[in-house]
């Protein structure tokens, strides 16, 4: 190597010097405690410092895997797949909720509450400790700190956690698996979570009867609508495109019509018909305002079959396609042309999978994962910018693209497609 290069180590530690050093003077200039694991700690970081943040862990996390070296990032090395036990456990014993607010517990007297032999406990407790989950203030005691507390009271967390760890997790270690045995399929009920789960029903399929899935898997959608962090909220959809035009909304798959009463609230003229299934449509009944609901209209509808409400301005397709292969979104397209009117809009908040090399390695493999849970649960897929112009293209040559729009902070991209057929 020549020794006029620049090292690429050096550079990364001084971007992580300068960025920690701009944060550190944030908190100092507004009376804030440095971040800390104290349990006291605020649960999110300001916003203030995202682009800091940001740059910190994408050079933390480079750096961190030239410091591993080749030999240990290939072999994967410290062992990822048990990484995750520890948080695994924390909610499906419900730890967390055992250990009383600034006190100590004993590893003996949490195993009683927990029903886990002491040395099992220990070990698996000693795990998420090492991942700065709970603390152990002295040897053989276990103690709550900033981490640790969000596990107490929040179904939010829990159910997040549920779905991560207890289905998408089985879901993808059998991802190959289904690959192997129905090669090429795009079919839903092909999936790692087929293998994983010992079905012939599909993820949505099986939500019918398996209520602890249902209910975890819609708080799910909400949480990650809601939380900081997240940018997938209804506000990044209202500030990317032009609503004051729209006279009538079609939300296909919008769930318990939260996307449509955010819409309202800013643009309560507009006339919206929220479609899903029967169970959920049923599970949104009395939970509109009278004020919000006199232009919010609920419908059972199976977005596999033809569109029934004709001619309307906007049909939304909010974080819906990316749960279904090509030959399945196609079909879903498909059935919107016929109640299309001229110049009808179609659009969609969806995660765009950037070209290799365009973002971060820290940001690009969090989009890649996520293709690759579509992948094991359902049996789909997260699209780049071509792929969705593409299957536009490919369901109807009428559907014109018009734009794509990443807002600030939002992890997804808000598309525009207009119908140009009679």
């Amino acid at each position: 190597m020549s020794s006029t290069k620049k090292s690429r180590i050096i550079e990364l530690s001084n971007t992580i010097n300068a960025h920690t050093i701009a944060i550190d003077k944030y908190y100092a200039a507004n009376g804030i405690p440095p971040p800390s694991f104290d349990i006291d700690y605020p649960a999110d970081l300001p916003e203030e410092i995202h682009q800091s943040r940001n740059s910190v862990l994408e050079a933390t996390d480079e750096l961190t895997d030239l410091m591993l070296g080749a030999r240990a990032l290939a072999e994967c090395s410290p062992p990822q797949h048990t990484s995750l036990i520890g948080v695994q456990a924390i909610c499906r014993y419900d730890i967390a909720s055992k250990v009383p607010a600034n006190e100590e517990v004993s590893y003996a007297t949490l195993s009683q509450r927990c029903g886990l032999p002491v040395d099992d406990l220990m070990r698996i407790m000693r795990l998420a400790i090492s991942q700065h989950i709970f603390k152990e203030p002295r040897k053989g005691f276990v103690a709550h700190n900033a981490a640790s507390k969000m596990f107490v009271g929040s179904q939010d967390l829990q159910n997040w956690i549920y779905i991560a760890l207890d289905e998408m997790w089985p879901s993808a270690a059998h991802m190959l698996d289904a690959m192997d045995r129905w090669k090429g399929s795009g079919e839903p009920y092909e999936a790692g979570f087929n293998i994983a789960k010992d079905t012939d029903q599909s993820f949505f399929q099986s939500m019918k009867h398996n209520q602890r899935r249902k209910e975890a898997f819609s708080n799910v959608m909400t949480y990650m609508q809601g939380r900081q962090g997240f940018g997938n909220s209804s506000a990044q959809l209202l500030s990317s495109y032009d609503w004051n035009s729209v006279g009538t909304i079609v939300d296909i798959g919008g769930g318990q019509g939260s996307t449509c009463v955010d819409i309202l609230e800013k643009y309560p003229e507009i006339k919206c018909t929220v479609q899903d299934t029967p169970e959920v449509i049923a599970e949104s009944q009395g939970k509109i305002t009278a004020k919000i609901s006199e232009n919010l209209v609920f419908m059972e509808h199976d977005f596999f079959t033809e569109q029934p409400v004709k001619n309307s301005d906007v049909y939304l397709l909010r974080w819906v396609l990316h749960d279904w292969s090509d030959q399945r979104a196609l079909m879903i397209l498909r059935q919107l042309v016929p109640a299309l009117k001229y110049g009808a809009n179609v659009v969609i908040q969806e995660f765009i999978v950037p070209e290799p090399g365009i973002m971060s390695s820290y940001h690009e493999k969090t989009i890649r994962c996520m293709d690759l849970a579509m992948k094991a649960a359902f049996n789909s897929k997260e699209r780049e910018i071509g792929d969705w112009i593409g299957l536009f293209a490919q369901a109807d040559d009428n559907f014109a693209f018009v734009d794509a729009k990443v807002p600030p902070g939002s992890n997804l991209a808000v598309l525009h497609f207009c119908w140009k057929g009679k």
